[in-house]
């Protein structure tokens, strides 16, 4: 298949499957040569590349306790009237199956977005939709999203589990879900969960956001689509993979994004486990300050009120702190080098971004920050821009001598 060109961006191709191979030979309804026969997956994917005006993807989340959601991707195309290829009404058209009767262009046929050979976005088509207008044009606007929105649609049967790893229980799940996708899940977890049984009909992905939530790592499709689940996020340094600033002497950005918000505030954590006791941790001088801001996990698949425990403590957070939290550039700024090192990034690498200032006091700002989503906006006139959304990789809070949690010397919440 030949990519297309963007002349900010790189070279792209987008690819959405028919669902068949349209160029096998038929006889007595029995295919004899295809992709069917001796290898392949029986799709055909052709090149809708040349076509399209935008494409916009959207994967991982905003804010470091959001939920986790299906990536997504929109693309609009725009044809002749008189080009009916990718028209689902058009029974001659060469992607519509003479065997089945069904367009070969349809909703959840596989559909895979690459930027110099190196995939941006992997998922099926969740909508197909098509606009006739008076112009001349065809209008086409696509809608897809990975396998977490597959997940998200499918229903477990009553299960019987044991005391497991997340991991081992991710694996349970998908098990018992006949979930056929590839997965990649971190070998060293931290939550140990309870053999709780699952309920007859429990949503297979609101069961995951459970196993997440006990966790607290990251789980999430990859960029090929691929269920990929994270450890425990800790509060360590981590090697940038791309470094941001505004002086032209790495990738530079255009917009960054400052939060200082009181809703990250988080000075009072219950949580519970099946049958367990209420575990909490506060910080009262936080509460004093800025009210009590409560985070409440009442139905914890953890195993132990110790771990309860624990993850109460984690989720503490009690002091507002002014962090980047999104980092945009667009491509028509970066070299070659810096295009190819920023697209492929993923959700969980590590990036640092520093802010110049010209008075005040400091003159620089540098963060090292962890990638917890991935925004891009292609388009043909515009090209390429792209958006990280992220979390700082250390949290270090102020030292309050013998405050229970923060006036340590040693633990989860000082820098190691």
């Amino acid at each position: 298949m030949t990519a297309t060109t963007l002349i900010t961006g790189g070279t792209y191709l987008l690819e959405l499957s028919t669902g068949f191979d349209s160029s096998a030979f038929y006889l007595n309804d029995s295919l004899l040569n295809g992709t069917d026969v001796l290898d392949g997956d029986g799709t055909d994917f052709i090149d809708i590349t040349p076509v399209v005006q935008n494409m916009r993807i959207s994967r991982g989340r905003h804010k470091p306790l959001d939920v986790f959601g299906p990536g997504t991707m929109s693309v609009s195309i725009s044809v002749p009237k008189t080009n009916r290829d990718y028209d689902p009404l058009n029974t001659a058209s060469v992607y519509y199956n003479d065997l089945t009767e069904q367009p070969g262009l349809a909703p959840l046929r596989p559909i895979r977005l690459s930027r110099n050979g190196e995939y941006l976005f992997t998922g099926v088509v969740t909508t197909y939709n098509q606009t006739y207008s008076l112009d001349g044009l065809t209008s086409y606007n696509i809608f897809a999203a990975d396998n977490i929105y597959v997940l998200s649609q499918g229903s477990l049967p009553s299960t019987v589990t044991s005391s497991q790893t997340s991991s081992g229980r991710i694996t349970a799940v998908l098990s018992a879900a006949a979930f056929t996708g590839s997965t990649s899940l971190t070998a060293s977890p931290v939550a140990t969960l309870g053999a709780f049984t699952i309920a007859s009909g429990t949503n297979v992905n609101a069961y995951i956001n459970q196993i997440q939530q006990a966790e607290q790592g990251r789980i999430f499709c990859s960029k090929t689509n691929v269920l990929t689940a994270q450890a425990r996020i800790g509060n360590t340094l981590g090697t940038p993979t791309v470094t941001f600033n505004d002086t032209k002497t790495a990738t530079p950005y255009d917009v960054i994004l400052v939060e200082f918000d009181q809703q990250s505030v988080i000075n009072n954590v219950n949580v519970t486990i099946e049958g367990g006791v209420l575990q909490n941790a506060s910080d009262a001088s936080s509460i004093a300050t800025y009210f009590t801001q409560t985070e409440a996990i009442t139905d914890s698949l953890l195993s132990t009120n110790a771990q309860a425990a624990t993850l109460a403590s984690y989720l503490l957070n009690p002091l507002p702190e002014p962090r980047f939290t999104s980092v945009s550039t667009t491509f028509a700024s970066l070299t070659d080098a810096q295009k190819t090192a920023l697209a492929p990034i993923e959700i969980g690498d590590i990036v640092s971004a520093t802010k110049s200032f010209a008075s005040g006091s400091p003159l620089a700002v540098q963060q090292n920050l962890a990638v917890e989503g991935i925004d891009h906006v292609i388009d043909v006139n515009t090209g390429h821009r792209m958006t990280l959304w992220t979390s700082p990789t250390v949290i270090v809070y102020a030292f309050v001598l013998d405050d229970p949690t923060f006036g340590l010397l040693d633990g989860t919440n000082v820098l190691g």
